[in-house]
């Protein structure tokens, strides 16, 4: 796993269009990615016949869930969409020892819970939950909100450990350069993506923002091997 990029998504209720327009990236420069379910869609099923991608789960164990009432609704809910899931990252990073422990009951195998920015971190096994973790190191919306960086470094592919990338299809499709830009289509739109040309005339188009660095970091990719979070388990723990 020397050196090695892996990319994950989350979800997070983008309609199919959305999310279309990110697998045509990905399978444009044949490249895998570990996408994480949270409703259930008609073009899921052609997302998951695919086999760049895992299909994982995305629970939101907030008390406003539309997913359920309690831990083992909303996995019992995500199950159903996704049956065969064994990757899971809690929306919100929302964790507990319970939760942690109902997720093998579930037949979940690999948690992607744990962010930790700007680090390397080795996975690990955690013996009590029966759980493969695997801490991710970026994620789009705290760019957004932090850096505001959307170059690669040169150094990321001559630096050792794994790095677990996450975006959102949302903040993708916009091209999202700061949070301000989120913000402010949240309280213009109101998330109505009935009309596709009014959620267009969001879409940054003036600088680079979550778009072009997921263009770049998938075409950097292309020419090398790529992997899902279930396949990282499968060689990493081996």
């Amino acid at each position: 796993m020397k050196h090695q990029i892996v990319i994950t998504l989350d979800i997070d209720w983008a309609p199919d269009f959305m999310i279309n327009f990110v697998k045509d990236i990905l399978v444009e420069n044949n490249v895998k990615a570990t996408w994480f379910v949270t409703h259930n869609s008609n073009y899921l099923k052609e997302l998951g016949k695919n086999k760049l991608f895992e299909l994982g789960i995305h629970p939101n164990f907030a008390n406003t869930s539309t997913q359920g009432n309690s831990i083992e609704e909303i996995l019992s809910y995500l199950k159903k969409i996704v049956p065969d899931s064994k990757s899971v990252r809690t929306h919100g990073l929302y964790q507990s020892t319970r939760i942690l422990e109902q997720f093998h009951k579930y037949r979940l195998e690999n948690d992607v819970s744990l962010f930790i920015p700007d680090s390397n971190i080795t996975p690990h096994y955690l013996k009590f939950a029966k759980l493969y973790r695997f801490p991710y190191f970026w994620e789009d919306d705290i760019n957004m909100t932090e850096d505001k960086i959307w170059s690669l470094p040169q150094s990321l592919f001559q630096e050792n450990g794994l790095k677990i990338f996450n975006f959102h299809p949302l903040h993708i499709y916009f091209n999202f350069h700061n949070i301000e830009q989120y913000e402010n289509f949240k309280i213009k739109n109101g998330y109505d993506f009935s009309d596709k040309s009014n959620v267009d005339a969001f879409i940054n188009r003036n600088n680079n923002g979550v778009q072009t660095f997921f263009r770049d970091l998938v075409s950097s990719l292309s020419d090398k091997q790529s992997y899902t979070i279930q396949e990282l388990k499968d060689n990493f723990f081996e």
